[in-house]
């Protein structure tokens, strides 16, 4: 067995949610998933695309280092771009590290992502409500999603395929996630989020209320926040 990475929390449920053998990590940055998912056996392929030169001559630096160079396909591309998918036969595609709006774009872009069989594991650092809003549109459905935290921080990660049904979510469904909702408190940091969520939209009514511009559903969401927490 080789000597495995070792992931922080969020990068490590991102894996966790990895099913099948061949994984795409887009955004790769130094390839911290790719190799921890080869050195670990969870997959035996996998490939490593990130927009800039700089993070991916680190990721070469990274599975060189782990020994699973010939296991790794490299690609400086924008997105899905050019990437080998059907070829290498991707069964998840893991995008993190970018905003929601960024990953839908990302999806939107390729069919590949629309054959039904791929696993999507997105893990937003913004705007997650707009990336959930188009996953509920375009046909894609969330299987299971959580929340942690890194280095102070709270994340939400979600593992999704495309099925062709469109769906609709309530603000707070949209902000937090239906399986979120539903597991509630069996996560330790459902509180936590739902605090950070009313704290920022409740400063977000206050910016609004001085500029004039109408609030009403930043209302409707925190109301529904607050039920949550009952």
């Amino acid at each position: 067995m080789k000597k495995t990475i070792t992931l922080d929390s969020r990068l490590s449920l991102a894996a966790s949610f990895v099913s099948g053998d061949v994984c795409a990590d887009i955004g790769t940055d130094h390839a911290y998933i790719p190799v921890y998912l080869l050195t670990s056996g969870k997959c035996s392929y996998t490939i490593a695309s990130d927009i800039n030169a700089g993070p991916l001559a680190k990721a070469k630096e990274n599975a060189a280092k782990y020994g699973v160079s010939d296991k790794v396909f490299f690609a400086l591309t924008d997105g899905l771009n050019g990437l080998p998918l059907e070829e290498k036969g991707v069964t998840d595609i893991v995008i993190c590290g970018m905003g929601g709006e960024l990953i839908a774009s990302i999806l939107e872009a390729s069919d590949y992502t629309r054959n039904g069989k791929v696993n999507l594991i997105l893990q937003p650092m913004s705007s997650i409500e707009e990336l959930r809003s188009y996953l509920d549109t375009k046909g894609y459905v969330t299987e299971d999603e959580c929340i942690c935290t890194s280095a102070g921080k709270i994340y939400q990660c979600l593992k999704c395929h495309f099925d062709g049904a469109l769906r609709t979510s309530s603000p707070a469904e949209l902000a937090v996630g239906k399986i979120n909702i539903k597991n509630g408190n069996t996560n330790p940091h459902f509180t936590s989020l739902l605090d950070k969520l009313i704290s920022q939209t409740e400063r977000k009514i206050e910016g609004k209320k001085a500029g004039n511009l109408d609030y009403s559903s930043d209302i409707e969401l925190v109301t529904e926040l607050k039920e949550l927490l009952k």
